[in-house]
């Protein structure tokens, strides 16, 4: 079998890919379960929040309701601004 690697390869080369010619993987969990036979099998998974994470997380949060509130309260100002100016001419034609 030829190797990968030339004659005249260096040791820092032949080291950079870790002196493997070439992978060779055989999983086979059926033959694992068979040769193991475990009763149960089962899968957990620990996420840790770091204190990054965290920060951003609420300074999305609050630029989020930042934004939410500005849009509330421009619809609210504009439907009070209207009721305002449905009101007033009405008392003003009254008056006369």
């Amino acid at each position: 079998e030829k190797s990968q690697f030339n004659l005249n390869s260096t040791i820092e080369s032949i080291l950079n890919n870790l002196m493997i010619e070439e992978y060779k993987t055989n999983l086979s969990y059926e033959n694992y379960f068979n040769q193991c036979q475990p009763l149960s099998c089962s899968y957990s998974y620990i996420k840790t929040h770091d204190i990054t994470q965290t920060i951003i997380s609420l300074i999305s949060l609050y630029g989020g309701l930042v934004i939410i509130t500005r849009c509330l309260a421009i619809i609210f100002v504009k439907i009070y601004q209207h009721k305002k100016n449905r009101i007033n001419p009405e008392v003003l034609q009254q008056n006369i």
